[in-house]
């Protein structure tokens, strides 16, 4: 069929699905004057101060009780969604793991279009495309534009009402070890992306784009470090920046900083403000030598969204030795404080820290912990900086074992916070969870993570939701959680928060009291964040459900596992809804026939290294992998999958399926398939008596 035929047709077609010409007919004017009313959920923050708050309030306190399914939609995402829903003038658009992007009927749920970039395609030979490439966290609507972010760099804008490409931009280079897995962000008519990557090991450095909204031409870039090239460092902010860099780190890992999540568009002040991620060396005694605090790497920034003008930051992390990034997400609030009313910016970064900050100027105005933290004392208010406490010092106690806290993906990672404006409260999705460190001398930081149920003798729950005030610098009440990684948070008019869990259940507390007013059990991990919006008057409530984002690869432990096996859905609730809810899956898997183990002591031990080393981000530490995605857990590999082993590992066999090929021997893949065929035996020795013993 022709092109243009095509286009007729959609066009015939979108008139009998709701669609309108003028589907996804989104400006600064109509969020500014529409976004009060809760009606549609214009941006990933639900509006320009990313409060993630609905002003609808319907469904409240007081009626959450009658809370029913109005619809469910079956996702073809088997690795989830992370994306917070954007909905419009009735229809949901949402993105997931390999990059799919979705349209929906937001009255029943109904699959208007379907978008699928084949990011498989461009996998190539890199093994990080492949984790990157199941992580997505979602889309931006404008100007009757989709525009979505691929793991391989592109930036697209779709037609809103079809699904057609309209254009198409190469954003960053994955050849340099850059990606994205972060959404566009849009404001002034122009689309903000940053990427990640800017520490794979490639010279490479991070950095923010704005694009025009209409033809997809480059407006701007600001490069958040400097250049090891003077001659490159023209601005007045990258010269600032370089000052602040000793040592050869520049030159041979490229500095860093990338801002691979979250961004906030000030309509008012005009400014665009992106946190900041850290850099390679993690030592600053290796990375800066001679001293300097490595601008702007774990820093919240502030430019001009018109030219892209530095204004203004504040580094969260100086000398970070941690990888503390300060890519979460950031709310802009008015508050008054001490007498006076402050236009303020609020965050809780990676670092345990609740900041908040001038927003127009910068100026720090209080910070305070909301998690466990032993790397910093406290924040010293007068300059800014981090107080260090030596129990986070792991590079000076060579050869011991030791907790940091948090750990290095943060006592907050990318599920985003919500601000409810009328109670002046920040609701914080928070991980408890320590890094465990072993300093061989080299400095080197295990990322490890391990739950922590007692901490000083007393019970310790690994995961919270809790309420913040930042006015006080405390919390106002905690709900705690049995696992740490939890679904991203919405709050309403109605004085309620939502919240989904690694165990499947999406609750309603009490905004005012933490207090559990309603749950439902949805069968599959949720970590996404919900939205809310209105048709012919009705208040939904939806939740994407089915575990998203990277520590469900590498941790699949922090995930409920075989409770909540799936599959992805997309689910919609109303206080008239009656639809009966899924049924909720649970299995136990048995192992296959597998060839009999025949590894030394030696090679099993050189095979785990090896494994670690290429394998563990996705198949998982130890060998254990999340049940139900599309990462196969090995240790149930059968006698097959042995046999052309080496021909996936080694030959490729299996790139189009999302599994790299790696330049390694034949005899060092084997060794992986010995260490994953022993882990194999350890469950089946496991099971066994555990049987013999009942």
């Amino acid at each position: 069929m022709k092109r243009l035929d095509l286009q007729l047709l959609l066009a015939f077609l979108a008139s009998f699905t709701g669609l309108a010409a003028t589907a996804g007919d989104v400006d600064e004017q109509r969020v500014l004057s529409e976004a009060p009313g809760g009606t549609n959920w214009f941006l990933k923050g639900g509006n320009f101060r990313g409060e993630h708050f609905s002003p609808l309030n319907d469904i409240n306190d007081r009626t959450v009780a009658d809370l029913g399914l109005a619809w469910s939609t079956e996702l073809p995402v088997p690795d989830g969604i992370s994306a917070t829903p954007i909905v419009i003038d009735g229809v949901v658009y949402l993105s997931g793991a390999w990059s799919l992007v979705f349209a929906i009927d937001a009255s029943n749920g109904k699959e208007l279009w379907r978008y699928d970039p084949d990011v498989r395609a461009h996998l190539g030979d890199d093994p990080g495309m492949s984790w990157i490439g199941r992580v997505n966290r979602g889309v931006a609507v404008w100007q009757g534009k989709v525009f979505a972010t691929t793991a391989d760099c592109r930036l697209i804008a779709l037609d809103a009402a079809s699904g057609d490409v309209i254009w198409t931009i190469k954003t960053c280079d994955p050849a340099q070890g850059y990606a994205i897995s972060d959404s566009p962000y849009v404001g002034a008519d122009m689309v903000f992306v940053g990427n990640a990557g800017s520490e794979s090991g490639e010279k490479n450095r991070g950095y923010v784009s704005a694009y025009a909204a209409d033809d997809g031409e480059l407006q701007w870039r600001f490069y958040i470090v400097p250049s090891d090239n003077p001659a490159e460092n023209t601005t007045d902010a990258m010269k600032m920046a370089a000052a602040t860099w000793s040592g050869d780190a520049l030159e041979k890992f490229g500095g860093g900083g990338s801002n691979w999540n979250e961004m906030t568009y000030d309509p008012e002040s005009g400014l665009l403000y992106f946190g900041t991620g850290g850099a390679l060396p993690y030592l600053h005694k290796d990375r800066s030598p001679d001293g300097g605090d490595s601008l702007f790497t774990s820093s919240i920034v502030a430019v001009d969204a018109s030219t892209g003008d530095y204004a203004w930051h504040y580094q969260t992390v100086t000398e970070d030795s941690w990888e503390y990034n300060a890519t979460m997400n950031i709310v802009l609030a008015d508050l008054r404080l001490a007498g006076e009313d402050r236009k303020v910016l609020l965050t809780a970064p990676k670092n345990g820290f609740h900041y908040v900050l001038d927003r127009l100027t910068g100026e720090l105005i209080d910070a305070k912990k909301y998690a466990k933290v032993n790397w910093a004392t406290h924040i010293n208010l007068e300059t800014g900086r981090p107080v260090y406490d030596p129990d986070g010092e792991y590079w000076n106690n060579p050869g011991e074992k030791g907790d940091v806290w948090p750990n290095m993906w943060g006592s907050h990672s990318w599920n985003p916070m919500a601000f409810h404006p009328q109670l002046e409260l920040v609701y914080i999705p928070v991980i408890d969870v320590p890094s465990v460190t072993v300093d061989d001398g080299h400095g080197d930081f295990n990322d490890t993570l391990e739950l922590r149920t007692e901490v000083d003798g007393k019970i310790f729950k690994p995961g919270k939701l809790i309420a913040w005030d930042p006015k006080a610098g405390a919390a106002r009440w905690s709900v705690a959680h049995t696992l740490p990684f939890n679904g991203g948070v919405m709050t309403s008019a109605g004085n309620l928060v939502f919240q989904g869990d690694a165990f499947g259940t999406f609750a309603a507390y009490a905004a005012d009291s933490g207090e559990r007013l309603w749950s439902v059990k949805t069968g599959s991990t949720i970590t996404a964040a919900p939205a809310s919006y209105s048709i012919d008057g009705e208040q939904h409530v939806v939740i994407p459900v089915g575990g998203g984002g990277g520590i469900q690869f590498a941790y699949p432990e922090m995930h409920a596992g075989e409770d909540v096996v799936g599959p992805t859905r997309l689910m919609a609730f109303t206080l008239q809804g009656d639809a009966l809810m899924p049924q909720i899956l649970s299995d136990t898997r048995s192992l296959p026939e597998q060839p009999q183990l025949d590894a030394s002591a030696d090679t099993i031990k050189t095979g785990k290294e090896y494994f670690h080393s290429l394998c563990s981000g996705c198949h998982g530490k130890n060998a254990v992998a999340r049940y139900g995605g599309s990462v196969p857990d090995l240790r149930y590999s059968t006698a097959k999958i042995h046999d052309m082993w080496n021909g996936i590992v080694v030959g490729g066999a299996r790139i189009q399926a999302g599994m790299p090929r790696f330049e390694i021997s034949l005899k060092e893949a084997d060794m992986i398939r010995q260490y994953v065929l022993s882990q194999s035996e350890g469950l089946r020795e496991s099971r066994n008596s555990t049987a013999a013993s009942k």
